[in-house]
């Protein structure tokens, strides 16, 4: 489950190798790195990638102000990410705007923010059978989304792991209010250039008749040491938290490093044929040979210096762990892109 603190979030309102032995020499100290700019040309080429059908990389991404080095910016994070979300809320402050608005046109990344549910709406909340307050609040939020000139909205709802849950009644009436403006299912007049906005759900999604409101289910795969393992978290598996979505419609993600620890390397010990490489890259694979749409990561600022204690320092191997991920799932398709 993942680490929250989404406190007034209306109001402020992620080429294989395989290593059977690893080594980790001393960490080296890290140097700050500078914006990386692309050509015009290869923010086209970029773009079209983006465009193209292939493996979607997502990413959990913790807002923090801005200091010289690029692991706090969103500027930095690599070219080729589909998706990043604002796990702990948006900011609306120049730099987010700026970075945002960059992102969405010179690299094609789309842009969200996360949330989980309300309380005052859930079972134990004041406003548990207020579904009119309930309108109000999604298209509140919806309005926010469009304001903030964002690109959707991921729904964090986990009640099995300590979040708060709505009666079906209740999040129906959330989801039918909400896909009006987001997902796609979203009315004609809301798409913007001919495309809506995305809405995606994390966490767990049991309402099989409401899945195809969404357009992801972003699955929190964390620890994963197998493909065993993932298998269980597919349709019709011990662990399949996204009732009604197909394997196609599904992203896995790994923790690749714990909150606070810069140092990680690509999540756990993954197993398959006799080998052992990092779990984010088994994932990508696993992706890959299983049809999902794709994977990712939580925390994805701590993933930044990963690959350090493989003396690969930062710059130019900052994400050195995502970057491989999604050399992985895309091969070829993004060799002119992966920066």
């Amino acid at each position: 489950m993942k680490i929250k603190s989404f406190i007034g979030i209306l109001a402020s309102l992620f080429c294989l190798v395989a290593c059977e032995e690893w080594t980790e020499p001393e960490p080296k100290a890290l140097d700050d790195t500078s914006f990386h700019s692309l050509t015009p040309e290869q923010e086209k080429d970029l773009i079209a990638y983006k465009n193209s059908d292939h493996k979607i990389f997502f990413a959990w991404y913790n807002y923090s102000p801005a200091t010289p080095s690029m692991q706090t910016r969103l500027t930095g994070i690599p070219d080729s990410i589909d998706i990043v979300s604002f796990f702990t809320g948006y900011v609306n402050n120049e730099q987010n705007r700026n970075d945002v608005k960059f992102l969405q046109e010179h690299r094609g990344t789309k842009v969200l923010v996360t949330m989980w549910p309300e309380h005052y709406f859930s079972r134990t909340g004041e406003g548990s059978e207020n579904l009119d307050s309930m309108k109000i609040y999604a298209k509140n939020l919806a309005d926010s989304i469009f304001n903030w000139e964002l690109d959707g909205f991921d729904l964090d709802y986990e009640p099995w792991f300590g979040g708060d849950q709505y009666s079906k009644e209740m999040m129906r009436t959330f989801i039918d209010e909400l896909s009006q403006y987001l997902g796609p299912k979203c009315k004609e007049q809301y798409k913007v250039n001919g495309k809506h906005k995305l809405l995606v759900v994390d966490g767990q999604w049991l309402d099989e008749e409401y899945a195809d409101r969404f357009d992801y289910f972003i699955g929190q795969a964390y620890s994963s040491i197998s493909p065993r393992q993932l298998k269980n978290r597919l349709k019709g598996g011990w662990s399949d938290y996204g009732k009604g979505f197909p394997n196609e419609k599904r992203i896995l993600c790994e923790w690749t490093s714990k909150v606070g620890n810069s140092f990680g390397h690509g999540g756990v010990d993954f197993h398959e044929d006799g080998k052992v490489i990092p779990s984010l890259w088994g994932m990508a694979k696993f992706a890959v040979d299983n049809n999902l749409a794709g994977c990712g990561v939580y925390v994805l600022q701590f993933a930044y210096a990963e690959g350090n204690h493989l003396n690969k320092p930062v710059p130019p191997n900052n994400y050195f762990y995502v970057r491989e991920a999604i050399q992985i799932m895309n091969g070829n398709k993004n060799n002119k892109k992966q920066e």
